[in-house]
């Protein structure tokens, strides 16, 4: 059963990239709205809305017009970003000023004529149930958060791998900003060269002490719990000023006592102890492509794109296992007590590594994987697969040449392949005390194929237009985003099978321009 709920916009025309008002011959450059940036809290779905600036929260319930606007004062929501309590949202908001001065001063960001005249205040802006309830005022363009296990603390950081990263003006490349939510407080502090990394130690009782930041060449930990927050230590990676070592992975041990940080093109794998402030460097394999932390098992396993092996590190000696393989590894997915290794540089296999004993169970994929998911319960895995180009293993030379997915028996060495009409976009899943669904979207495929894991009894559920992304609810029901130039999202509630269409926002607030505020913030 699907239901729709969409407000009408005028006579609009749409392609790719370009909106045209055909009663205006006015064109529009660049999307409406951003499915990356959707967001979902408790209360609701959060989309940015590039064209307009704005915000606005999406009701899977469908009530009204199926969204909200947030009040976001002037200037422009650029990005989201949702603390793991799952109770805030982070919006990334610039402000805008024209440094002109004269009488006739421009009251819109259109109107100021020049981009050198066009002065950025950034801004991180906290919001809770669709209202802001307090902001951080940042300097530089910083681009990403990393939070802290109860949503207390962030880091704000420069994700240089983030295409759209604005690099204008003076930026200060060795700082970092901490932020504590709670009391809406931001401080800089200087901790090296492109940091790019960040970790929390954590303590039951007292939430977050320590926040861990990778950097070119050093590490350094800053002391959450002083007012305000300031580097404790700084670790330097190498001694030599002509070294550089980029680090490229970096995982706590359970006891939040060791940071264990690999670096690129390294086989060194260093062990910072936090308490002693000491390093140790353990000699490796190779350099890793992966490795994850097993609490329970207190081990780190890594894996390695150029050596078919799998190294097992215990934490107590950090005394190293080695196994070989008959394919080489890049990338892991953790388990209670097992790991899944598996490659995203086109091998076939898939192995099981039990930590109880240091078993492997191999399984073997008709085609590479793309993306890897493990089940509620850890029974099952499920892997999306691209297609080969030629004839080579597979059912008659067809399954090689076509996207599939293949489900991965944990409790047992058993694998089932299966074709799909389109490449596969993600996967999610849905379970019950009796039944365990993996929901599958496809590329340009209007239905949603959903599996029953335990039974192997399969339906299609209809979807509007093809879909770009699959999420999930606070509440455990799911979210689809649509391409559609509008905007277009479907909740779908998993027990009823019941679809929620919410439409027409990215036209919200279309025609209104982005203000400008004065010198002294207020309009």
């Amino acid at each position: 059963m699907r239901k729709m709920t969409q407000t009408l916009f005028a006579a609009l025309v749409f392609s790719a990239c370009t909106t045209q008002f055909s009663s205006f011959d006015h064109y529009i450059e660049g999307p409406l709205w951003d499915a990356s940036q959707a967001v979902a809290r408790a209360d609701g779905l959060y989309v940015t809305l590039p064209r307009s600036g704005g915000l606005v929260r999406l009701d899977p319930t469908g009530k009204g017009s199926g969204y909200t606007s947030v009040n976001i004062g002037e200037g422009a929501a650029t990005r989201l970003s949702g603390s793991p309590d799952g109770t805030s949202l982070i919006a990334f908001i610039d402000r805008y000023r024209c440094d002109i001065d004269r009488d006739d001063a421009p009251t819109t960001k259109d109107e100021c004529l020049d981009d050198d005249e066009l002065v950025v205040e950034r801004e991180l802006n906290i919001i809770r149930d669709g209202k802001s309830v307090g902001s951080v005022a940042i300097e530089g363009p910083y681009n990403r958060l990393a939070y802290a296990q109860d949503g207390r603390f962030a880091i704000a950081y420069l994700d240089f791998e983030d295409d759209n990263l604005d690099l204008t003006g003076v930026v200060n490349l060795n700082a970092v900003i901490a932020i504590d939510i709670e009391e809406a407080t931001a401080t800089p502090i200087s901790v090296g060269f492109a940091a790019d990394h960040v970790l929390f130690v954590e303590d039951e009782k007292l939430g977050a002490t320590q926040a861990v930041v990778l950097s070119r060449n050093s590490v350094a930990v800053i002391d959450l719990l002083v007012n305000p927050p300031q580097r404790e230590v700084t670790f330097p990676l190498t001694l030599d000023p002509d070294a550089t070592v980029v680090p490229v992975g970096v995982e706590l041990t359970p006891d939040g006592r060791y940071a264990l940080i690999s670096v690129q093109d390294s086989s060194d794998l260093y062990a910072l102890d936090l308490i002693s402030q000491s390093i140790n460097i353990v000699e490796l394999s190779s350099s890793p492509a992966d490795m994850i932390v097993d609490p329970g098992a207190e081990r780190t396993v890594l894996v390695f794109d150029r050596r078919a092996r799998v190294d097992v590190l215990e934490h107590e000696y950090f005394d190293i296992e080695s196994y070989t393989l008959d394919e080489a590894m890049d990338s892991i997915v953790a388990g209670d007590g097992f790991s899944l290794l598996w490659s995203q540089s086109g091998a076939h296999d898939v192995y099981r590594l039990n930590l109880e004993d240091n078993s492997l169970v191999e399984y073997r994929l008709q085609n590479p994987a793309v993306e890897m998911a493990l089940a509620p319960g850890e029974e099952f895995a499920v892997a999306l697969t691209r297609a080969e180009n030629g004839f080579g293993e597979g059912v008659e030379g067809v399954y090689d040449r076509s996207p599939g997915m293949e489900i991965l028996d944990l409790r047992s060495d058993d694998s089932q392949p299966f074709l799909l009409e389109g490449q596969g976009l993600g996967i999610a899943f849905s379970s019950s005390e009796t039944e365990l669904h993996a929901l599958v979207l496809q590329q340009g495929e209007e239905y949603l194929y959903q599996l029953d894991l335990y039974t192997g009894v399969a339906m299609e559920i209809d979807l509007s237009s093809p879909p770009v992304a699959i999420g999930t609810m606070e509440d455990g029901s799911f979210y689809i985003t649509h391409e559609s130039a509008l905007g277009l999202v479907s909740f779908l509630d998993p027990v009823t099978g019941d679809i929620e269409e919410v439409g027409g926002f990215g036209a919200h607030g279309l025609m209104n321009p982005i203000e400008l505020i004065t010198q002294g913030g207020d309009q």
